[in-house]
């Protein structure tokens, strides 16, 4: 996607949850609801997890788009082992 657009960054989050589940409220049980993120570049990872935490959420990094975004994929018959996980986690 970001090659589509010249000077781009991408940064692949809010994406493991069905939109329903997204547009409850993020404060669950004492915990804030898990969004994963993952990106080539970390500092557009940055504004992203603050724009994350402002609505409510957890931001988790799970590093690269390789890396991360493995975890979090949904192609054909094979799932990465965090799609669809709806995760909380817990003020410490």
């Amino acid at each position: 996607a970001a090659k589509a657009f010249a000077g781009a960054k991408l940064v692949k989050a809010f994406n493991h949850l069905i939109a329903a589940t997204l547009a409850t409220d993020p404060v669950v049980e004492g915990g804030h609801r898990v969004v994963f993120l993952s990106s080539d570049d970390e500092d557009a990872t940055a504004p992203v997890a603050a724009l994350a935490k402002q609505l409510g959420f957890a931001p988790v990094k799970l590093g690269t788009l390789n890396e991360g975004g493995a975890l979090v994929h949904a192609r054909g018959r094979v799932w990465g082992p965090l799609i669809f996980q709806d995760l909380f986690k817990k003020e410490q």
